[in-house]
């Protein structure tokens, strides 16, 4: 296979995974810490990814998360979209940040992208959000270097091969 066609499959292969960790049926406790994984993931190959088949990317996994989690046809699809266009508009100055404030800023747009969707929530359903919808973010601290690393090198093993 081309450079090109590996990468195109370790996105998809990524983004499969990060559906898969989604529809897992974790414990109620770790339920409620559980991080978007297809947003972090979106977060990175928007930053990592020079072209602008992203945003068409997140838009189509957007629709399956909410097709396999049964919810509002659209919802993770447009949260997604615009969290990929957020990190699209500013992928040149967040790659020459340090990793900290690239963690804060990954940080900043999750949070964006929960507040679409809890938006979206409120709107359609008329839910009310808790305490409890933010704790995904705490997570996410932790878990972002770590899943950065992890794509990192399998991306720069795949271009360098």
């Amino acid at each position: 296979m081309r450079p090109n066609r590996r990468q195109q499959a370790l996105v998809h292969l990524s983004l499969l995974i990060s559906l898969l960790l989604t529809l897992i049926p974790w414990p109620a406790t770790v339920q409620l810490f559980m991080p978007q994984w297809t947003a972090m993931v979106i977060a990175y190959w928007s930053l990592h990814d020079h072209n602008r088949s992203v945003m068409l990317l997140a838009f189509f996994y957007g629709l399956m998360l909410d097709i396999l989690m049964g919810g509002l046809l659209g919802k993770h699809g447009m949260a997604l979209v615009a969290l990929s266009f957020l990190m699209l508009k500013s992928a040149k100055q967040l790659r020459m940040t340090s990793f900290w404030q690239l963690l804060m800023m990954v940080l900043v747009l999750l949070f964006n992208d929960l507040l679409i969707r809890l938006f979206i929530d409120w709107v359609s359903y008329g839910y009310l959000p808790t305490w409890q919808d933010f704790l995904p973010l705490l997570s996410v601290v932790f878990i972002w270097p770590w899943l950065h690393y992890l794509l990192d090198r399998m991306n720069s093993f795949l271009r360098h091969r």
